[in-house]
């Protein structure tokens, strides 16, 4: 579901806006040079915190940053991203979906899902694309930024 290339690509679109290059976004994301390069290159995706990071720094969709739609920016105000679990507990709730339901048909192990719900670790934003595309709502929805 998350393509590397088109990640890559709207991380170019995004820094080529601000005129940033790789060891000015670091040094304003307060992270390494290196650690962005596996991403501007298509290498690897970023982990949650950091794609949190990203899409806050150029206040931006997560669902655009991804390659799940082609809109940096709509005629949205983001809200800040809440704990994770909370959100999906509430979109459990919400759908009427089972704890026992979801981790069966979205493929997710248990001990997974609970850490989830734990707060004791985030999904992966392949796991954050996969989840919001089972429940057919945008990623930023998912993250309680819309």
């Amino acid at each position: 579901m998350v393509n590397l290339s088109k990640l890559s690509e709207n991380l170019k679109e995004l820094m080529n806006e601000r005129e940033l290059n790789q060891t000015e976004l670091a040094a304003a994301m307060d992270t390494c040079s290196s650690k962005l390069s596996s991403y501007i290159c298509g290498k690897r995706a970023p982990n949650y915190d950091t794609f949190i990071a990203l899409i806050g720094f150029f206040n931006c969709s997560a669902d655009f940053l991804l390659g799940l739609n082609d809109y940096p920016r709509e005629d949205k105000q983001y809200k800040d991203v809440k704990p994770f679990g909370e959100l999906l507990r509430k979109i459990l709730k919400e759908t009427g979906t089972s704890q026992y339901e979801f981790t069966q048909k979205a493929d997710v192990s248990w001990g997974i899902f609970y850490n989830w719900l734990a707060g004791k670790s985030r999904p992966s934003v392949y796991n954050l694309a996969k989840i919001a595309a089972y429940f057919g709502c945008s990623v930023d929805f998912l993250l309680g930024r819309v």
